[in-house]
């Protein structure tokens, strides 16, 4: 039963996404785009815990991990890209 719970939570995750690769497309700021994208890849890092909890293989979680760290830089060298107009 919690399996199914969860596979309609994954179906709607990517729904979300497509919702927010849209918004992504049409924002007509950086930031909408930047919130966008921050939408996607939490929709994204959600997912791929969810399927490491139905497939009982807790690996996942160190790649869910890297790509959280990965996008908390990226967002950050954006944002400082916005303010100074460099990121070094």
């Amino acid at each position: 039963m919690v399996e199914i719970a969860l596979y309609a939570v994954v179906v709607g995750l990517i729904v979300i996404s497509l919702l927010s690769i849209a918004r992504a497309f049409s924002g007509p700021t950086v930031l909408d785009r930047l919130v966008a994208m921050n939408m996607i890849t939490t929709n994204v890092i959600l997912t791929v815990l969810i399927f490491a909890y139905l497939d009982n293989s807790y690996f996942y979680i160190d790649v869910a991990f890297v790509f959280v760290l990965g996008t908390f830089i990226g967002t950050l060298c954006i944002l400082k890209l916005l303010r100074e107009g460099f990121i070094l």
